[in-house]
């Protein structure tokens, strides 16, 4: 499989950039050891950029917070990534093999994979809202206990090389589903 990996930037902000540093690590094909194109080399001060810009999109995002959208709202934008995942299987699948050197065919499941998690999240984000505020039942009958379900914010998650976009979609998934903004550090293995 002879795929070559345009050069890569970070997406900070609702936008490809260029890492401050402009380093670049090269991304390497296990299965025939050809370097197949590269990544950017992201530094602290890349990371803080992010950190940055996912504050901003967790607290105001086009006249909205993020974290106080409804679910149903989040859910349309989770259904459409699955939807996206499952338009372009064939691609991210190949890409997946170059990236890991897994065969094909557990490549292309992983996709199915990748398409379900952020599906299932959808659907419950979309009941999200009539679940926000739960009595709790408390053996003191004067005071009145809830439990409250809100999103945190910013969630740092970092993924392992062996199954690169899945193990990054059960995490972004549940994070954009309960209304937190995330930053995503792939491993420098497998990060295509």
């Amino acid at each position: 499989m002879a795929i070559q990996i345009t050069s890569r930037q970070l997406f900070i902000d609702g936008e490809w950039r260029e890492p401050v540093l402009k380093k670049w690590i090269p991304v390497i094909n296990p299965a025939t050891e050809e370097i197949v194109g590269d990544i950017p080399a992201a530094t602290a001060e890349d990371v803080e950029i992010a950190v940055d810009a996912a504050r901003r999109a967790f607290s105001w995002n086009e006249g909205k917070y993020w974290a106080s959208t409804s679910g149903p709202f989040r859910a349309k934008f989770l259904h459409a990534i699955s939807s996206m995942i499952l338009e372009r299987k064939s691609e991210l699948a190949k890409l997946e093999v170059v990236d890991t050197g897994k065969p094909l065919d557990e490549a292309a499941s992983d996709m199915d994979g990748v398409a379900s998690c952020f599906k299932y999240y959808a659907e419950l984000a979309e009941a999200l809202d009539a679940k926000q505020k739960a009595p709790v039942s408390i053996p003191v009958q004067s005071f009145k206990t809830y439990d409250l379900k809100e999103p945190i914010g910013v969630v740092a998650l970092i993924t392992p090389w062996n199954y690169p976009l899945l193990m990054a979609a059960w995490k972004i998934a549940p994070a954009l589903a309960a209304g937190c903004t995330a930053i995503l550090k792939p491993s420098e293995l497998a990060s295509v």
